[in-house]
């Protein structure tokens, strides 16, 4: 079975007819990965919404209408093609309808291989489209994409500001490295340049060492009571670590769910200092994936999540932790 998703550069090369967006690249990465063992596609609008990691809307019937208009999208930019599973070509479809999907094939078969670990781990639509558009560039002599804002907001399709965001949440994801531009002899500051391997220190720029050195130097703290800043670098590392050395799957602990719940009642009251910041989105993010997971039965023939009952122990934990220091204090 084939590890990884064939992206055709076309698809994600900027002022190109079959250019996607974001969420056009995610639909159709999740009907590559919809194959199956006759490399038949077949797929409906709610389906793809239950195979999928990223939520595309507010709710479920947002969210599964989202993916039947990028179908139709995709189908008008000549880039997929469905029928009934009879084989006759559909105009109209609902969102339960199974559809029998084929992605066309390219003249130019140039492509970029998006390996299934690292689709399964993004969080957001535009998190894929960053990383291919730095990954496309792997093999070249240095493996470097050199990349502008503005050109930035003209591949993710939306503001500069919202694609300075997106680039950098993929950079705090550890998917793509960033090497800030020196200023050059005219005074104006060179592009940026991104890669999926770290630099090396001599390559490095001097701007990036700089700020390198400055993050260093500055010493993370938290405001709350009863965790540590190292407690937080571990429930960090636990939320964004999905399987071990061994492949083996990494869930997070107690204490991570308490800690989650003791963040978002700071966020409230007081705010939150950067690591602070930074466990919560990555808790979050993670609780979000796990929701998604089947129900199971238990003892009683109720159906329940592992992550509900997590989060239910973490509140009375809290609950009993804050009740015996009221009484101690």
């Amino acid at each position: 079975m084939m590890e990884f998703i064939m992206i055709n550069n076309q698809l994600i090369s900027d002022g190109n007819e079959f250019q996607l967006t974001p969420q056009e690249l995610y639909v159709y990465s999740l009907l590559s990965i919809s194959r199956d063992y006759r490399e038949d596609i077949y797929i409906s609008a709610s389906l793809l919404h239950a195979k999928g990691q990223i939520e595309l809307a507010s709710n479920k019937k947002r969210a599964v209408k989202a993916i039947k208009d990028t179908l139709i999208s995709l189908r008008d930019k000549k880039v997929i093609r469905f029928t009934s599973i009879d084989g006759e070509l559909v105009d109209e479809f609902n969102a339960n309808e199974i559809l029998i999907a084929e992605l066309v094939e390219f003249e130019d078969i140039s492509h970029t291989q998006l390996k299934f670990d690292v689709f399964n781990e993004l969080t957001d639509i535009r998190q894929l489209y960053v990383y291919l558009a730095t990954y496309r560039w792997a093999n070249s002599e240095n493996g470097i994409f050199t990349c502008s804002k503005s050109r930035w907001a003209m591949i993710l399709n939306c503001s500069e500001s919202t694609a300075v965001q997106a680039v950098n949440e993929t950079i705090e994801a550890g998917l793509i490295h960033k090497n800030i531009g020196d200023y050059n002899d005219t005074g104006k500051q060179n592009t940026n340049q991104y890669r999926t391997t770290p630099f090396e220190d001599d390559e490095i720029t001097h701007h990036s060492f700089k700020k390198n050195y400055a993050e260093k130097v500055v010493e993370e703290e938290t405001d709350l009571e009863h965790i540590t800043v190292e407690q937080l670098k571990e429930t960090e590392q636990r939320f964004n670590k999905f399987k071990d050395k061994n492949g083996e799957d990494v869930f997070p602990i107690e204490q991570d769910y308490v800690a989650v719940l003791d963040l978002r009642k700071q966020k409230r009251e007081v705010g939150l200092t950067d690591i602070e910041k930074r466990v919560l989105r990555a808790g979050e993010n993670r609780i979000k994936k796990l929701k998604k997971q089947d129900y199971l039965i238990d003892e009683y023939g109720n159906e329940f999540k592992i992550v509900d009952r997590h989060i239910e122990n973490a509140k009375l934990y809290i609950q009993n932790r804050d009740e015996m220091n009221t009484e101690y204090h």
